[in-house]
Parts: C-alpha cells; sequence; structure tokens
C-alpha cells in the first residue's frame, strides 16, 4: 500500500503553520520534504508509522495530529474536485470520487452509507496497527470534512464523529476541530451528516466537463496501476538471489499475468521487460558497491552476469565508470564526508 505525496505535502504545510521545529522533525527522518517533489511521490503506506513516531517524539505531544487539523490547508486543484464540482449534485460527486480514491492512498478506503440509520462517510484509513496511525486516522477525517465543506459552499456539517482510535484529549478538544460531538474506539471512522446534502446542486454541474473530468482521472488511475505493475516486477526481482534466468515468462507466471498481456501493458507504460530488468540490475550493482565490500566477482552473479567482462561492458555503458572506479569514488566521498563533520 502506497500513499500520495499530496497527503504528506497537506501535513507538510500544517506543521509550517503550526509553528512546529521542520528542521528537527526532516533531520530525524532522513529527508526535507521542502526539497522533494511531493505531488509525483508515492511512499509505502509503513512509513507513516515512522514518520508520526517522530513528529511525537519531537514535539513531545501525543495527539500531535489532533493539534495539527486546524493548520491543515484544504485538498484542492485536483482531479477529485473537478468531479465534484462537475457533478450534479454533492452525492453524485462524492460517489464519482471515491472510486478514484486510489490515486490518494491506496490504504484509505471510504465509502458512502446510506441506510435506515443515517447517511455517513465510512472510512477505514490503514489495514496497519499500529498507535501512531491515529494521526493519519484523525487528519484523514478532518481533511474529508473540509474538502466536503469546500465543494458544497460550507453547506456541509457533521452531525456526529466516530473514530477507530482511543481518547486522549478533552471531548471539548475534538469537538471545537470536527465541530460535531466525537465517539471513540469505533470499528470504522465515520462522519454523519444531514441526507438533504446529498442532493445539493452544485453551481459549477456541467456534463462535457463531467466527462472530460472522468477521463482523466481514469487516464491517472490506469498509469498509476501501470507504475504499480512495474514495482510488483521489481518486487520479484528483488526475491531471487540471482537473475540470470530471469525472464518475462517466469515473472508473468508469478505474477498470475498472461505473457502477452504483461508486454502489452508494459508497452503502454512506455517501457520493457528487458528495460525494467537492466534499471535493476543497475541499482542493485551500485548499491552492492557502494555499501558493502562484496566481491565484484559475486557482484556479477548476483546481478545476473554470467561473465565478469560482460558486466564490466554494462556497468560501463551505464555510469561511465568501472565498477572499480566507481566503488573507489564512493569510499572517498563518504570518507570526505565523515572528515567534514568531525568538530
Amino acid at each position: 500500500m502506497r500513499d500520495s505525496g499530496q497527503l504528506l505535502q497537506i501535513v507538510h504545510q500544517g506543521m509550517v503553520r503550526a509553528g512546529l521545529d521542520v528542521s528537527a522533525i526532516y533531520q530525524r527522518l532522513g529527508y526535507d520534504a521542502e526539497k522533494l517533489a511531493l505531488r509525483d511521490l508515492r511512499t509505502p503506506h509503513q512509513q507513516q508509522v515512522f514518520f508520526w513516531s517522530t513528529i511525537e517524539s519531537v514535539t513531545k505531544d501525543p495527539e500531535v495530529g489532533l493539534h495539527l487539523c486546524p493548520h491543515l490547508p484544504v485538498f484542492r486543484g485536483e482531479v477529485l474536485e473537478y468531479l465534484m464540482f462537475s457533478s450534479r449534485t454533492f452525492g453524485d460527486g462524492l460517489n464519482r470520487s471515491l472510486k478514484y480514491l486510489r490515486l490518494i492512498s491506496d490504504a484509505i478506503n471510504v465509502r458512502l452509507v446510506n441506510d435506515a440509520q443515517g447517511v455517513r462517510m465510512a472510512i477505514v484509513s490503514t489495514a496497519v496497527d499500529a498507535p501512531q496511525l491515529r494521526h493519519t486516522e484523525i487528519c484523514v477525517v478532518y481533511e474529508l470534512m473540509q474538502f466536503a465543506k469546500a465543494v458544497t459552499e460550507d453547506h456541509f456539517k457533521p452531525d456526529r464523529v466516530l473514530l477507530r482510535c482511543s481518547q486522549r484529549a478533552s471531548q471539548d478538544e475534538y469537538r471545537a476541530v470536527f465541530g460535531a460531538p466525537v465517539e471513540f474506539g469505533s470499528r470504522e471512522s465515520e462522519i454523519w451528516f444531514d441526507a438533504a446534502l446529498l442532493d445539493y446542486r452544485s453551481p459549477h454541474s456541467d456534463p462535457d466537463l463531467l466527462q472530460l473530468h472522468e477521463g482523466l482521472a481514469e487516464k491517472r488511475l490506469m498509469k498509476l496501476k501501470r507504475e504499480d505493475l512495474v514495482e510488483r516486477i521489481r518486487g520479484v526481482f528483488s526475491q531471487r538471489l540471482e537473475l540470470e534466468n530471469c525472464d518475462l515468462e517466469d515473472v508473468a507466471k508469478e505474477l498470475d499475468i498472461p505473457p502477452r498481456r504483461l508486454r502489452f501493458e508494459l508497452a503502454r507504460a512506455g517501457t520493457s521487460f528487458s528495460q525494467i530488468l537492466a534499471d535493476f540490475r543497475f541499482h542493485l550493482a551500485k548499491r552492492l558497491l557502494a555499501k558493502t565490500d562484496e566481491a565484484i566477482e559475486n557482484i556479477v552473479y548476483l546481478t545476473g552476469f554470467s561473465e565478469p567482462s560482460t558486466f564490466y561492458r554494462a556497468f560501463k555503458r551505464w555510469s561511465g565508470q568501472t565498477p572499480v572506479q566507481y566503488r573507489e569514488s564512493r569510499r572517498a566521498r563518504r570518507s570526505s564526508k565523515a572528515a567534514a563533520e568531525k568538530p
């Protein structure tokens, strides 16, 4: 499961607005969000555990997610918002948008429930059981509410909010943030609201634009699926001790995809099986040369080459250096960095 960098971008802006020590947070995380192309980033959902653990540790705030909410910007300017605006009603737009929620995260599942009990958005924000992900849950619920308010010109008002997580702050704090009574320990997160809002007519409704926006959403979803396919292929590569006999038919069988279909989807993604394999071999070789003392003869085997001479030629073509030159340059760089960091 992966999350779009747009989620990180929203939280990053919230941290800055809230005056948190973002430099200390990013130093511990090992990256700087301001220097990342966040909108194009997709990170493993499991990394959110480390992300929120780090923020908790730096801020000493066990309910930092709740306290960040008032500072989070509203999710804007994406195809999901366009679908909401161009749909005839709020209910229509919500049902359409939820079909493409994977563009934001594979780990967030939201459905619109309308039964005898009432109307609510039911949210399961993660399948990972970790206490730190309460912050993800709280921020996602808050952002959904703010998004609903934005696309209905503030007509959306929650009746009550249910959270899966436990209560850590006073009921008054939660109510001030969510604008409604909050209950805890629910099986799912839920946002209850007036059923009449489903019929709210969008002032921007336009059938032609709706068709255009649905086509754009579908195109982006297909692109994401193809990127996921490439990641699955790389995952198969990473599980193998050697890559010499790794061919398309073998990988297609492991992925349970017909070889012809796999070849077709990779072509539509603008790549090929041989290109993915070559890129994987190159990055594996660079990592082994730079970060281990593994003998080059063993690296030849691990990267799937039958002869050292073939490996040397391929690596020189990839990097402009021989394997020995690359390893020496990386070691020299590490030594210079270590010397510069000494007091």
